[in-house]
């Protein structure tokens, strides 16, 4: 915004210049308002039940991965919270009076929200690589991947507040607004290109390492397909950065001065970035919350009972059946599935040490039979022994 003249109404101007045949309206003008509302208080009341669902299942034996989730979370929130508060100023640059833009308070909220944004892409991402530590770091290689990782995330965001205290504050002597006609704040945006191609290539990385991960595992088929479900949520992680990145190219590149609709819109796709990191780091506890205690509720026993009927007059319930001759093909089946684990937040990464003990007895059928059947006792033994960042 160029500096003006004294003695002008700034309130009877628009802070930018419209295009050809566009008439500035200050009374109702388009605006992303609505939509920045909506999506800051659905996206944190969603991220708010999945973190909730892993500190609920994880509550006894938190970890450096939750206590991370913890600050993303809260983090998170009052970004969001910034976003929001400042919507009335989602709307073209020539749809706002001029003197909304001179204002200390948008400045000071600008810079605020700025100043939380890196730290938090920071850790709501690196407590997705830490729990993919807990989870997965069976190899050194593996470890290595992580590491290097969280490493590239800290040259990445951790700058950025920095960054922001140089050119978005003001200097000693000057006021906030005056901000608005020094040019220091879009100095700034010569990073943003930087941050938003970074964020790509993180949010790509945090997507692929489980799929390779769990490429390799003995798994089902179907418990294959659950695991990669869960992840692939990710995506949306990186659709979100994609559109947050063209918008901080058009920010930079942009000729037309309509600079407070096209933050909005990118305010907007960071809001889905954060929310979306924290629910993909959620997802392994909360399926577990999900599978023990929303699962097996009477609630929705009755309902699955209403959808899917009921056999022989009894819910859940089926008859017993004996033992038959197909019992021993049956029983190495189940020998030959012994391979497969159900996996959670606590299995995926174990490294286990199995042992067994047999013991064979010779006992008559019954009282006072002579012939003699063999019993055999096993014991088994499992030690883990899994990874962890604490």
């Amino acid at each position: 915004m160029a500096a003006l003249p004294p003695g002008v109404d700034l309130c009877s101007i628009p802070a930018g210049v419209p295009p050809d045949g566009v008439v500035p309206n200050f009374v109702d003008p388009v605006d992303a308002s609505v939509e920045t509302l909506v999506a800051g208080s659905v996206l944190t009341a969603i991220s708010t039940i999945f973190v909730l669902g892993r500190l609920y299942v994880n509550r006894t034996h938190m970890k450096l991965a939750d206590y991370l989730t913890i600050l993303a979370f809260v983090l998170s929130t009052a970004y969001s919270g910034l976003v929001m508060a400042v919507h009335g100023y989602s709307r073209h640059s020539w749809d706002m009076p001029a003197c909304w833009y001179i204002e200390d308070y948008i400045w000071k909220m600008l810079f605020t929200q700025n100043v939380f944004l890196g730290p938090t892409q920071f850790v709501t991402k690196a407590g997705i690589l830490v729990l993919y530590f807990q989870l997965f770091a069976v190899s050194k290689k593996m470890r290595w991947v992580i590491m290097a990782g969280i490493i590239f995330l800290g040259l990445l965001y951790l700058p950025h507040p920095i960054l922001v205290g140089l050119y978005n504050a003001p200097r000693p002597g000057e006021r906030w607004a005056d901000l608005a006609t020094n040019g220091m704040p879009q100095k700034i945006s010569y990073y943003a290109p930087i941050h938003g191609v970074g964020s790509i290539v993180v949010d790509t990385y945090i997507f692929i390492i489980p799929l390779l991960v769990l490429s390799k595992l003995h798994i089902s088929k179907q418990k294959r397909i659950s695991l990669i479900a869960v992840f692939t949520i990710a995506s949306l992680a990186i659709i979100s950065s994609i559109f947050s990145c063209y918008w901080r190219i058009t920010i930079l590149v942009s000729n037309n001065g309509d600079f407070t609709w096209q933050e909005a819109q990118l305010f907007i796709w960071i809001m889905v970035e954060h929310n979306t990191a924290l629910v993909v780091g959620c997802m392994p506890s909360f399926s577990v919350f999900l599978k023990n205690h929303v699962g097996k509720s009477t609630f929705i026993g009755t309902i699955r009972s209403r959808v899917f009927g009921t056999r022989n007059g009894v819910t859940g319930v089926s008859k017993p059946s004996l033992p038959s001759e197909n019992s021993g093909a049956k029983n190495s089946k189940r020998r030959a599935r012994s391979d497969y684990y159900e996996l959670d937040e606590s299995m995926l990464n174990t490294q286990a040490n199995i042992t067994t003990q047999a013991n064979y007895e010779f006992a008559p059928q019954s009282p006072g039979d002579k012939d003699r059947v063999i019993f055999k006792t096993t014991g088994f033994t499992q030690e883990s022994h899994p990874h962890s960042m604490v």
